[in-house]
C-alpha cells in the first residue's frame, strides 16, 4: 500500500478507497461449456461475456473480470450490485469501470492472471 500511496502522491491524487480481490480460475471453467448459466447472466454484461469468450481460455478472463468487479465494490465501500458494474476495455486492453452506464474515471482498475489465479486492484480517487 505504501508504494501505491507514493504513486498517488506523485500524480497528485487522493486515494479515497482501495479494493483487492483474488479468484481461482477453476471456479469459472464450468461456464466455458454452459454460457447460459444464471450466474453469468446475473453477474456479467453481454459485453463482458463477449470479451471473455473471445479468448481460448475464457475462464481466466471471466475470473479476472469478476475479481475486478469485487475489487470495485470494496473500493467504493458502498453497496453496489455486480450487475451494475461493467468492466469495459480500451483498444489497448486497459480496463475501465462503468457504473449505471457512466464511465467512472475516478475508479482505476488493474487485472492480472495466471492459468490458476486472477487478481484485481481498484483504486477510488
Amino acid at each position: 500500500v505504501k508504494s501505491i500511496m507514493s504513486i498517488l502522491e506523485w500524480r497528485h491524487m487522493t486515494m479515497r478507497g482501495l479494493g483487492v480481490d483474488v479468484v481461482e480460475t477453476k471456479r469459472f471453467t464450468s461456464f466455458v461449456n454452459d454460457r447460459k448459466d444464471p450466474f453469468l447472466e446475473r453477474n456479467f454484461s453481454k459485453e463482458e461475456l463477449a470479451y471473455s469468450f473471445s479468448f481460448k481460455n475464457a475462464a481466466v478472463h471471466l475470473a479476472g473480470t469478476f475479481a475486478a468487479k469485487e475489487a470495485v465494490v470494496k473500493a467504493l465501500r458502498s453497496p453496489v450490485s455486480l450487475s451494475g458494474i461493467i468492466i469495459k476495455r480500451k483498444k489497448t486492453g486497459e480496463p475501465m469501470v462503468w457504473i449505471k452506464n457512466r464511465h467512472r474515471k475516478s475508479l482505476l482498475v488493474s487485472i492480472s492472471h495466471t492459468a490458476r489465479m486472477a487478481v484485481a486492484v481498484a483504486i477510488r480517487q
